[in-house]
């Protein structure tokens, strides 16, 4: 069993996007006195801390109205985080098809996160009628501007394949190399996918065991079952029962529940199975897991956690390689 990314993983629904826009110049005070002349930059700003509750109390009517404000004089940002409050629901009753038209607005304008709100929304059909081709031509935008969620949407497309999407793997490895440029650790998973099934040039399980172990190392479940079963056959890596053990505990503890199935496997269990690890390999499995976790307390919520500057190498024939 490989564990592959998946579309429901990104969701463009469930989060408030803070859109990257300087305001330096304003401070509240100062923002209210240009909010009251009409000023879209400053009405924004309120919006956003509103929106968050930065030097105000968290108020989404409030900073539903400042947004509309500015998205009204053509603001793209307010335009996007309007269109992400309609779709939460957040200070304004819950309307996909007005959130549709406020990313629309937005995207037009090139901001790449509305962008690929929008093609997330004709994906799924919420809103607008589903219409993969229109999807396919926001999220391609949006990847231009190397906007992280749409270059992981367009990977997994080109991965796995749709309604006249054909699976194409050099440009789901572009795509999702990309994205860990980006900062999307998680895309290392997928990665770790490629050079292991060769799918992209000869199969490089060594690379594979890199790609997985730094996505493993940075909390990714499915990451840490696809490095546990690398230890278990030993491929790309020296075969270690109890490093695999480690590992799909760590899953199985990070909610990812396949690891379990695994783990049954290594004890012997399941009544198909004879165990593949002895006593002391299983108490040493555990112990490694357990240090392994006092070691590594969680980031905050929300926190990126850093990528190792040890990237795999490009491979074979392949269009694009990781950062070195």
């Amino acid at each position: 069993m490989l564990f592959a990314p998946g579309f429901g993983l990104v969701l463009a629904f469930a989060f408030i996007p803070v859109s990257l826009w300087a305001a330096e110049e304003f401070t509240l005070e100062s923002a209210r006195t240009a909010a009251a002349h009409g000023d879209p930059g400053a009405e924004y700003f309120l919006g956003q801390h509103y929106a968050r509750g930065q030097g105000v109390p968290r108020d989404y009517v409030k900073a539903a109205e400042y947004y509309r404000q500015a998205a009204a004089q053509g603001f793209a940002f307010a335009q996007n985080d309007l269109g992400a409050f309609y779709a939460k629901g957040l200070g304004v009753k819950q309307d996909f098809e007005a959130s549709a038209g406020w990313y629309r607005q937005a995207a037009v304008q090139g901001d790449s996160l509305a962008q690929y709100s929008l093609g997330r929304i004709y994906f799924l059909g919420r809103g607008v009628p589903k219409d993969l081709p229109e999807a396919l031509k926001w999220y391609r935008q949006s990847a231009e501007q190397n906007q992280p969620d749409a270059l992981v949407a367009l990977g997994d497309l080109f991965m796995f394949g749709d309604v006249g999407v054909k699976v194409n793997y050099p440009e789901a490895f572009k795509c999702y190399t990309n994205a860990v440029a980006q900062g999307r650790s998680d895309c290392l998973n997928s990665l770790g996918l490629i050079y292991e099934l060769g799918y992209v040039g000869e199969a490089q399980p060594e690379l594979a065991v890199r790609c997985y172990r730094q996505a493993a190392e940075a909390g990714n479940g499915k990451a840490q079952v696809n490095l546990g079963r690398m230890y278990q056959s030993g491929m790309g890596v020296e075969k270690d029962p109890a490093e695999a053990y480690k590992w799909f505990t760590l899953a199985l503890r990070n909610g990812t529940a396949v690891a379990g199935h695994y783990l049954e496997v290594l004890n012997g269990s399941n009544s198909l199975v004879t165990a593949s690890l002895t006593p002391d390999q299983r108490t040493e499995g555990v112990r490694r897991a357990n240090d392994y976790t006092k070691s590594h307390l969680k980031p905050p919520a929300g926190a990126n956690p850093p990528l190792s500057s040890s990237a795999p190498a490009e491979p074979t024939n392949s269009p694009a390689a990781l950062s070195p």
